[in-house]
């Protein structure tokens, strides 16, 4: 039989117990209000983030767990002064099942917040310095879904724990994950579709696109479901990810927005071809120092191609800075040709046939 003064001893050491994990609770709650209270705020540094968002459950579990201890080391030093040895051997099941399950919902809770945290400071301070938006559009919708698997997850977890089978919970999930998958198979074609044409990279904001068919306009944004195209009539286009990626697309702005003009005249037969083409290239290299319209760095070119009905005919080469430079360009290049012919007396013929008579 336990003596008074063992049983005093026994109820002191389980308070001490209690009581330093009650002060480590209560270290750590400062901590957290001093040196990790700059993790409020999320652009923060990642170790104070993470030591915020966790030391909330970390207090708790601190607490209780000096509770669940504590109890079970007075009954386990003072034999069954306190309670009866079946009753004594209830209460530390409750008890260690209740830490058990404390635990794990501890580490569900910090796994998720801490998920959460790091795909928050990815997007932050490492998304912003890659190549493709990619991830930009990837981080969003995972702190959406990773969260909720992670609770998942637990549930599975704590449900074994208790002993329920968990085998019919998964096979159900799988038959209902197929039925799912076969109900919004349209849906998933155009995420998985967008999955690809996110990846890709070759299709970004702003970009002034073509879709086989005679879609063209410049890209408003590249979804999970659907690209959003502004046409050339300032009209809102949409088009879905499957379609997109089964149709051939031509990017006027990859890899770069410089588009090629190439025109086409002729002059007459009498006319002297050196000093054609030394006109012309006058005529382009003024429109270089001169237009808003030419691409930086472009080098006019110019040659003569084919002796036509009733012309030489020949082509000028010259790169406008954008797509809609291009019809501005293009309109500069014939006027400023045909200005400069004109005060060359340089002709160019009209369609003429020759006509023989024998007789």
């Amino acid at each position: 039989m336990i003596t008074f003064s063992e049983y005093s001893e026994a109820l002191i050491l389980s308070l001490v117990f209690a009581g330093v994990s009650f002060a480590a609770a209560v270290i750590l709650e400062i901590l957290i209000k001093t040196k990790f209270k700059a993790g409020k705020n999320k652009n923060s540094a990642l170790f104070k983030r993470i030591g915020f968002v966790t030391g909330g459950p970390l207090v708790v579990f601190l607490i209780l767990s000096g509770i669940v201890w504590a109890v079970s080391f007075v009954n386990t030093l003072a034999g069954e002064t306190v309670l009866e040895k079946n009753e004594m051997d209830w209460l530390k099941e409750i008890l260690f099942t209740s830490w058990e399950v404390m635990l794990i919902l501890l580490f569900i809770v910090c796994a998720a917040r801490i998920t959460n945290v790091l795909l928050d400071w990815y997007l932050r301070k490492i998304a912003r310095r890659t190549l493709t938006d990619f991830d930009d559009k990837v981080i969003p919708p995972l702190k959406r879904v990773l969260p909720i698997a992670i609770y998942s997850i637990g549930a599975i977890r704590l449900l074994d724990y208790f002993g329920f089978s968990i085998s019919p919970i998964l096979t159900g999930l799988g038959i209902g994950g197929i039925a799912v998958a076969l109900a919004i198979q349209r849906p998933l074609g155009n995420f998985f579709a967008g999955t690809s044409v996110l990846t890709e990279g070759a299709l970004k904001e702003e970009d002034f696109i073509e879709i086989e068919g005679g879609i063209a306009g410049y890209v408003s944004s590249v979804g999970w479901r659907s690209t959003k195209i502004r046409d050339r009539f300032n009209n809102l286009v949409i088009i879905p990810n499957s379609k997109m990626a089964e149709s051939v697309v031509t990017n006027f702005y990859s890899p770069e927005t410089a588009i090629n003009l190439i025109i086409t005249s002729g002059v007459a037969y009498e006319e002297n071809l050196e000093k054609v083409e030394k006109v012309v290239y006058e005529s382009l290299n003024a429109l270089i120092k001169t237009s808003e319209y030419v691409a930086l760095d472009t080098e006019p070119r110019f040659g003569f191609s084919e002796f036509g009905d009733s012309n030489i005919n020949f082509w000028v080469f010259m790169q406008a800075k954008d797509w809609p430079s291009s019809f501005q360009l293009k309109s500069e290049i014939i006027k400023i040709i045909h200005k400069n012919f004109e005060k060359n007396n340089i002709v160019i013929n009209y369609p003429t046939r020759r006509i023989i008579n024998d007789k």
